[in-house]
């Protein structure tokens, strides 16, 4: 009998999207993986305070507990992180055995994979503390953790997307890169999504969120797309 214990999933949303949006995802992961899917419970008030470190260190906290959580009901040794736009950078950041803000969270010795869909990972005009994990620990930085960054790519102007993409896909895209006309999910372009040095993977007709369009990174057809790409460690 194969009594290996499967790495446990944890998954980190995005800005403003709160646990239930990834429901779908998680339902798919553990229906087609077997393994047991945990979303950390992040409140809209809690990313409206994500512009400082205290605000981070908040909801890293909650990565944290949630992971030390799934470990002890699953016993397994070591987890996988997903981290969905914010949270991808986010989840690369609790990798360090550095203190931030005294608090140390060394996430690299129970992770085995990270995997970022949709995150804003390189940036001409990023935010303070995204810079600041960018700039301190690039690309796939931790040398024992596989990392994969998928980014998706979208007509804007197609029907898939709502009315919101098409509004600000072009400026958005422009903020992040500085050029307007690039291909990406109508928020994130993918030179900003794809992890310099990490497992890159591309979805067509994938957008950045359910208000952006149909098909996003949870949406359980991309779901089942981008997990069979994956090279696991």
């Amino acid at each position: 009998m194969n009594t290996t214990i499967k790495n446990p999933i944890i998954i980190l949303g995005g800005f403003l999207i709160t646990a239930e949006a990834y429901n779908p995802a998680k339902n798919t992961i553990e229906n087609i993986s077997g393994r047991k899917v945990y979303v950390v419970d992040v409140t809209r008030g809690d990313w409206f305070k994500s512009n400082s470190a205290e605000g981070w260190i908040n909801i890293l906290n909650k990565v944290k507990n949630k992971v030390t959580f799934a470990l002890k009901e699953t016993k397994a040794k070591k987890i996988d992180l997903i981290g969905h736009s914010s949270g991808g950078i986010m989840l690369r950041l609790y990798l360090s055995s550095e203190p931030f803000k005294d608090e140390i969270y060394n996430g690299q010795s129970t992770t085995s994979n990270l995997i970022t869909l949709g995150s804003p990972h390189q940036a001409v005009n990023a935010t303070k503390l995204r810079k600041f994990v960018d700039e301190k620990y690039p690309g796939n930085f931790f040398k024992n953790i596989n990392y994969v960054s998928i980014g998706g790519q979208v007509d804007i102007n197609s029907e898939q997307t709502s009315l919101l993409t098409k509004l600000i896909a072009k400026e958005s895209y422009k903020s992040i890169s500085g050029d307007k006309n690039e291909n990406g999910d109508g928020l994130v372009p993918l030179s900003s999504s794809l992890l310099i040095n990490s497992q890159q993977i591309i979805l067509q007709q994938t957008v950045h969120g359910k208000i952006f369009g149909k098909n996003w990174y949870g949406s359980t057809s991309k779901v089942k797309e981008w997990w069979h790409q994956i090279n696991w460690k």
